[in-house]
C-alpha cells in the first residue's frame, strides 16, 4: 500500500471513529453504557416466534434434507430429476462424454477430499487436514453420521434402557430450568435455552440413510417430547477466519464433536433423573428455528443462527424430553435487531463464492432465487416462513469442490466479532440504530480489516496462535 492510500485508509478510520463516538455518545447520554449494553445484548423478550409463519406450514420431509438426499442411494434412484435439474441450472446441459451432476458423488468427493491435500498450497495441506480429521474423530466415534442427519445414532441413540425408575423430586420448574441449564455449562455449552417442542420444526416422517428407512414420531420414537433444550458451543474465532480454508472446517468440525458430547451427556443426565431424553445434532429437527424459539438468537441473511455477543460462529444441538416445565419457566424467542442488520449489511451474500445467499432487501415467504418455481430444482426450499431462502444445493457443490465446508458467510458476518467490550456495544447499538448506521458499521468492519475471506495470511497466523497467543 502506499503511502497516500495509508493517508486515505487512516482518515477514513478517523471519520468512522467519529461517528462511532457520537454514536456511543449519545448511548451513554441516556443511561450508563454498561447497563445498556447488556440490555439490548439479552434481547426483547417476545410473545411467541418472532418470525411470521404462515398457518399451513408444514413440518420437512426429512427425505428432502439437502445432506440426508446425498447420503441415499435410494433416494437418488427415486428422484432422478434432483440431479438432473441442478446439473442444468448451474453447468448447462450434459457435454458429449461428461459425467452428469450427482450430488451423492459430490458426497463421496467431500466426505474424501482429505485424502487430496495439497502441501504446496496454503490452507489445503496435509497439516491442515490432519486436524480437521482429527477433530471430526469424536463425532465420528462417539454418533457416526449424525452431522449429515442420521438419527439414532451411538450416544444420541433413541435407547431409553437405563431410565432410572425413579423422578428426582424437582420443587419446581425453576429448580428444574436451574439444573438443566447448570448441567449444561458443566458439559460445556457456551448457552442454554428450553422451549416447548413444536412439531413445526421436527423433520416429519424422519429418514435413516443408514437402513435407508422412513420412521416416524408417532410409531418409531421412544415417546412423546415435551420440552427441547437447546445448546450452542461456540467455533474458534482464529480458524474460522480463514474460510473457506481448511482451518475452518477443523473448528466447525470440533463444534459437531462438542455438540455430541454435549447433547448426550444431557439426554443421560436427565435419564438419571427419571425423564426419557434424546441427544439431537442435526437429525431430527431446524436446529436453526429451536435455537430462535428458545430465545438465543436469530436467523440471520445466510440461514445461521446468529448468537449476540457470538454471532454465526456456533454449533447448535438439542435433546427431546418429556420434562416438562411450567409456561412461565420456559425461555421465550428475543429480538436482538439482528434481522434488521441483516436486511442492510448483505455482507455474506457479497462474499459466497457461490451466490447461494439471497441479495434480497427484505425477507420473504419463500425462496426467490433462480429456479425457486420448478419444483423439480427447489425440493429443499420449504416455504412458509418470513427469513431469507438460501440455495443450499448451490453451497453445498462449492463444499464438494473446495474440499471443506466452506463458513465464508460466517467469517464475513459483521457480528463475527472477538470478543471485545467496544465490538459489544456496537451489537447492542446495531437493535436501536437505522439502516444507514448498519450500513456505516458494516464498512467499518470491512475497513478495520474484519471478515476477510480466502486470506492466506489468516492461515499462517492461525498456525502460530498455539505460539504466539495465550499457551507461551
Amino acid at each position: 500500500m502506499s503511502e497516500q492510500d495509508k493517508q486515505i485508509v487512516d482518515e477514513k478510520r478517523r471519520q468512522l471513529l467519529k461517528i462511532g463516538a457520537g454514536t456511543i455518545a449519545g448511548v451513554s447520554a441516556v443511561a450508563g453504557a454498561g447497563t445498556w449494553v447488556k440490555h439490548r445484548v439479552d434481547g426483547v423478550v417476545q410473545d411467541e416466534f418472532p418470525v411470521e409463519v404462515s398457518p399451513d406450514y408444514r413440518s420437512m420431509d426429512q427425505r428432502d434434507v439437502l445432506l440426508t438426499f446425498g447420503m441415499s442411494p435410494k433416494l437418488a434412484k427415486q428422484y432422478p430429476e434432483r440431479n438432473l435439474t441442478f446439473g442444468e441450472e448451474t453447468a448447462g446441459p450434459i457435454q458429449p462424454g461428461e459425467k452428469p451432476f450427482n450430488f451423492q458423488n459430490h458426497m463421496i468427493n467431500f466426505a474424501t477430499a482429505h485424502e487430496r491435500a495439497d502441501n504446496d498450497r496454503v490452507g489445503y495441506t496435509q497439516l491442515d487436514y490432519s486436524l480437521e480429521q482429527a477433530c471430526w474423530y469424536g463425532m465420528n466415534n462417539l454418533a457416526p453420521l449424525q452431522s449429515t442427519g442420521v438419527p439414532n445414532s451411538g450416544t444420541l441413540s433413541w435407547d431409553q434402557s437405563d431410565l432410572h425408575h425413579e423422578k428426582y423430586p424437582f420443587k419446581d420448574s425453576v429448580e428444574m430450568i436451574s439444573a438443566i441449564k447448570t448441567a449444561a455449562k458443566t458439559f460445556g455449552a457456551v448457552r442454554v435455552g428450553v422451549c416447548r417442542r413444536d412439531k413445526r420444526w421436527d423433520y416429519d416422517p424422519l429418514y435413516d440413510v443408514t437402513q435407508e428407512k422412513t420412521l416416524t414420531w408417532e410409531e418409531d420414537f421412544p415417546f412423546e417430547p415435551k420440552s427441547v433444550i437447546v445448546m450452542l458451543t461456540d467455533m474458534d474465532y482464529e480458524p474460522m477466519a480463514t474460510a473457506p480454508m481448511i482451518p475452518a472446517s477443523a473448528t466447525a468440525a470440533m463444534g459437531y464433536t462438542n455438540n455430541t458430547i454435549q447433547a448426550g451427556a444431557m439426554a443421560k443426565f436427565l435419564r438419571g433423573l427419571g425423564y426419557q431424553a434424546v441427544g439431537s445434532g442435526n437429525d431430527m429437527g431446524n436446529s436453526v428455528a429451536y435455537a430462535i424459539a428458545a430465545g438465543l438468537g436469530e436467523g440471520a441473511r445466510n440461514g445461521t443462527l446468529i448468537a449476540p455477543t457470538l454471532g454465526p460462529r456456533v454449533r447448535i444441538s438439542k435433546v427431546y424430553t418429556d420434562l416438562e416445565l411450567d409456561d412461565v419457566t420456559y425461555d421465550k424467542p428475543r429480538n436482538f435487531g439482528i434481522m434488521e442488520f441483516c436486511e442492510h449489511c448483505k455482507r455474506c451474500a457479497e462474499s459466497c463464492p457461490s451466490q447461494a445467499i439471497s441479495m434480497d432487501d427484505k425477507p420473504s415467504m419463500g425462496p426467490t432465487y433462480p429456479g425457486c418455481d420448478d419444483p423439480k430444482y427447489n425440493w429443499q426450499g420449504l416455504s412458509g416462513m418470513r427469513k431469507f431462502y438460501t440455495d443450499s444445493k448451490k453451497c453445498f457443490k462449492f463444499w464438494s469442490e473446495n474440499g471443506g465446508d466452506c463458513g465464508v458467510c460466517i467469517t464475513a458476518c459483521p457480528w463475527n466479532k472477538p470478543d471485545f467490550w467496544h465490538h459489544r456495544l456496537i451489537d447492542a447499538s446495531n437493535a436501536v440504530t437505522s439502516g444507514v448506521v448498519h450500513t456505516m458499521m458494516k464498512q467499518a468492519d470491512i475497513l478495520f480489516g474484519y471478515g476477510n475471506v480466502n486470506d492466506e495470511q489468516a492461515v499462517i497466523k492461525f498456525w502460530r496462535s498455539g505460539i504466539d497467543g495465550d499457551f507461551t
